[in-house]
């Protein structure tokens, strides 16, 4: 005969609410802007495969209890993949211009039906012959989660999160495509 012990219930339901709460960090190619094919730089541009991401900076790695985080290196790789994708990224290591990018500030809404994220991150343009800054500009964006894309609230957290990133690409992209 097998007996149910009447706590296991109530040991499913607390195991169930902890996983759902879990997050992993923020994926890479999720944050990646691509640019469509007519928007991409010719090669008549002064930044036409001529930018190079020297550091990114402010970013955390997630932890298994917190909200999804943005690591530097998964920012820094979504970063390249933008430029890359709009003929930006220099192939080489002599590139005229250094692009340096610091997540500012991270507010994360996890809780609520429609969980938000809000990012901020300043990014600096460096010629590097001259030395002058050619812009230093912070851009924000937020972006928020229905249950239509996920259920669970960790998920809700990761996926908010990588769309204000990749939005925050996209200004630095429109800037750099002026």
């Amino acid at each position: 005969m097998f007996i149910i012990d009447p706590l296991m219930p109530l040991l499913f339901l607390f195991l169930a609410i902890t996983l759902s709460a879990c997050s992993n960090p923020a994926d890479m190619s999720d944050m990646v802007y691509s640019v469509s094919e007519k928007n991409k730089v010719t090669k008549t541009s002064k930044y036409y495969q001529n930018i190079q991401v020297e550091q990114v900076s402010g970013g955390s790695e997630t932890s298994f209890y917190t909200d999804t985080k943005i690591g530097n290196s998964q920012l820094k790789e979504a970063i390249e993949q933008s430029l890359q994708a709009a003929n930006l990224l220099s192939t080489n290591k002599d590139s005229l211009y250094r692009l340096t990018a610091k997540i500012v500030e991270l507010q994360q809404q996890s809780f609520g039906e429609s969980p938000k994220t809000e990012v901020q991150i300043k990014f600096t343009l460096q010629n590097t012959k001259t030395k002058a800054t050619v812009f230093a500009e912070t851009y924000t964006n937020d972006n928020f989660v229905t249950n239509k894309d996920a259920l669970r609230r960790g998920k809700k957290v990761e996926i908010a999160t990588e769309r204000a990133v990749q939005g925050v690409i996209h200004k630095l992209l429109d800037r750099l495509l002026m």
